[in-house]
């Protein structure tokens, strides 16, 4: 017996000894983490509608009460991404700033981990000159740029599918590294147009971004995976009389889905109120790799392992968007169910018995607004100072193609509360809205009454001056310029935007000034450079206009438009072959760019390659049927081609197409010019 006792005794060793080895040799690999943000995604649209999405809410941990810090795309994922607020992130508006370098962020402790980490966006709004792309491997903010000679404009955003696309092709690759993956879909941000079969609404864009996520969710072993997803705003819809988001504080454009669904997790609702803030630190911590530093979020992890509700805390929002158009700045602090708005007219709500803020009940509930201004003022008392820095035009470009206004200093402006001018930034957004659906001369009338109602907005007499540009009508748009430059004179963009209306207009010497005003704001300024490069070959100083243009370049290298504009000066150059690596670097950049098109089209002719020349030709008047100057090449490598009939016929089609203006004479007397050598029977 006592023999047996001791085998017994010696069995159960045995067995320790062999699990504790088995634990040793077969290490818990880490978790994977899909981090997936939709823009513009309201809480009250996660439901039937969004199966996939449902489905992930139904099988994690559902927050229902989640709201974001800032109602913006770039400092709202600034905050996502480092449980940081704006306030201490220094990211407070689109399109300016760089996110701190010295401040940890998801994608710098997961790499620190020994992740491969990689981040695949939808917007420019997200592009990494605005520093999130720190501690990622790869940043995948490609967004094709469509430049066009008559907008100067570039697309801004590319469809879902298209991210998800990239997104898969990455989570594919043969890695046996644990995953970071940011994924971005941006569809259900204005303009609604969501491929068909789907509704051209706000709904179906977020059903079709339902069905861009169903595609990643299937890719991955959930088994294995940290699934987060979270909106980054909401959107207005029309409530409190905005139509999108960015201008109020109201629950429409804060409250956002927020759901983490890990293997550790058993499902629930979360209905305490929560910021999106907390995501970061609580991930971080599911993961294992919490933060070092400090950070505004909170970590839940425990509360979630544990099945309980977060206790209440204290959720902070802003925008300082309203400032761009010389109106006041908002914040907003809720305590649970209780919301206090920091205003010119403040406003406090209780979410519980009035989740729509119809009513203010501010001067009944003194106590909860007295408690809450106070935690307001304390919070914003640590904010840090943004770093100082301004707006490039190819930012400026592409916030005015979604709808933004850039961010810009104002010396004059009367600090109107932003819910009395809603109606006016309504008008506003809709004007926009006919400027970028290429319907500028219908924007103006609406302008126009928009600069008699706030006579001192920069904003709305600059807009007003892009419409008249895009009409036609330089003389207005200048005036309007000059305008604007005299209520921020110390934005660089006004005077930007007027130096290069003047240039257009042949005021080559005022534009220099104009110019050199905006490059003492902006030094660094990619555009500038291009301008001036533009005005010195126009003088004839070809070697300083190339000096110029791959300035452009090396600030900004997927800048087409400078590209292009190098392939020309070299062509005159007759450095023929350098020319052409430029127009295809151009072609390469923005594929639906027709200049650069052009360009190669007549380095072939030039290179006795005519018939070659033709597709390139053909290209560039499909993007762009009224670009005359092709029309004419395209004749002229007909006749170098031995085809004189159809040069002819090309020649005859170009000057009954070419308009009346004097703008078109040197087209018009070239086409007469070539008309006049071909054999007479091709003269009819």
């Amino acid at each position: 017996m006592q023999n047996d006792r001791v085998f017994r005794r010696s069995a159960a060793i045995l067995v320790l000894s062999l699990l504790a080895a088995a634990c040793r040799e077969t290490p818990r690999r880490p978790l994977n983490v899909l981090f997936i943000t939709i823009d513009t995604f309201r809480a009250d649209r996660l439901g039937a509608a969004t199966p996939a999405l449902n489905r992930v809410a139904r099988e994690g941990v559902r927050f229902d009460a989640a709201d974001s810090p800032v109602p913006l795309t770039l400092p709202a994922h600034a905050s996502l991404l480092s449980g940081l607020l704006p306030l201490h992130h220094g990211l407070r508006n689109n399109g300016i700033g760089v996110f701190p370098a010295d401040r940890e962020t998801l994608p710098a402790l997961f790499a620190r981990a020994g992740y491969r980490t990689g981040a695949f966006v939808g917007s420019f709004i997200l592009d990494h000159r605005f520093g999130l792309d720190r501690g990622f491997e790869r940043y995948d903010d490609e967004i094709v740029r469509n430049v066009t000679d008559s907008s100067g404009t570039f697309d801004a955003e590319r469809r879902g599918g298209e991210v998800i696309d990239r997104a898969l092709t990455w989570l594919r690759q043969n890695d046996t590294r644990p995953f970071f993956a940011w994924v971005h879909l941006y569809d259900a941000h204005a303009p609604y147009a969501p491929p068909a079969p789907y509704p051209q609404t706000y709904d179906g864009e977020v059903a079709y971004v339902d069905a861009q996520v169903a595609r990643l969710l299937a890719a991955i072993d959930r088994s294995t995976t940290i699934v987060v997803i979270a909106g980054d705003h909401g959107e207005s819809l029309g409530e409190h009389g905005e139509l999108t988001h960015g201008l109020l504080l109201y629950e429409p454009t804060l409250h956002v889905p927020m759901i983490v669904a890990a293997p550790s997790l058993a499902p629930r609702t979360i209905r305490a109120a929560v910021s999106t803030v907390d995501l970061a630190p609580t991930v971080a911590s599911l993961a294992g790799v919490p933060f070092t530093k400090l950070v505004d979020g909170r970590d839940l992890t425990a509360d979630l392992r544990a099945g309980r509700e977060p206790r209440p805390a204290p959720v902070y929002a802003e925008t300082q968007y309203p400032a761009t158009f010389g109106w006041s700045e908002l914040a907003s602090m809720r305590m649970a169910s209780a919301k206090f708005i920091s205003a010119p007219a403040p406003e406090l709500y209780d979410l519980a018995r009035d989740p729509g803020e119809a009513v203010n009940v501010l001067t009944t509930e003194r106590r909860a607004f007295h408690d809450l201004a106070a935690r307001l003022d304390q919070l914003r008392s640590t904010a840090v100072a943004s770093a100082p820095s301004t707006v490039d035009a190819e930012t400026k470009a592409k916030l005015a193609s979604l709808g933004y206004v850039a961010p810009a200093p104002s010396s004059t402006g009367t600090k109107r509360d932003p819910k009395s001018v809603a109606p006016l930034f309504r008008r506003f957004e809709e004007a926009t809205s006919l400027i970028n659906g290429g319907r500028a001369r219908d924007a103006v009338a609406p302008l126009e009454q928009l600069v008699r109602d706030d006579p001192s907005n920069h904003v709305f007499r600059e807009t007003l001056a892009r419409a008249l540009r895009q009409s036609g009508d330089a003389p207005r748009a200048i005036a309007l310029y000059r305008q604007a430059v005299a209520l921020a004179p110390n934005d660089a963009d006004a005077w930007y935007n007027l130096a290069v209306a003047l240039e257009e207009s042949g005021n080559a010497r005022e534009g220099a000034v104009a110019l050199a005003e905006a490059a003492k704001r902006d030094p660094n300024r990619p555009e500038i450079h291009n301008i001036r490069g533009t005005a010195l070959a126009e003088a004839g100083d070809l070697a300083g206009a190339e000096k110029e243009f791959r300035a452009t370049i090396n600030a900004d290298p997927r800048n087409a438009r400078a590209y292009n504009n190098l392939g020309n000066v070299l062509r005159a150059m007759n450095r023929d072959a350098e020319a052409g690596e430029a127009y295809r670097k151009a072609i390469e950049i923005a594929p639906r760019y027709a200049d650069p098109l052009n360009g190669v089209g007549a380095l072939l002719v030039a290179g006795g390659q005519a018939r070659e020349a033709m597709p390139y030709f053909d290209s560039a008047l499909q993007i762009a049927p009224d670009f005359y100057e092709a029309q004419l090449n395209r004749a002229i490598a007909l006749q170098v081609a031995g085809d004189a009939g159809a040069a002819a016929a090309e020649l005859q089609r170009l000057l009954a197409r070419l308009p009346a203006s004097r703008d078109y004479d040197p087209q018009r007397n070239a086409a007469r010019t070539l008309l006049g050598r071909l054999p007479p029977q091709f003269r009819r």
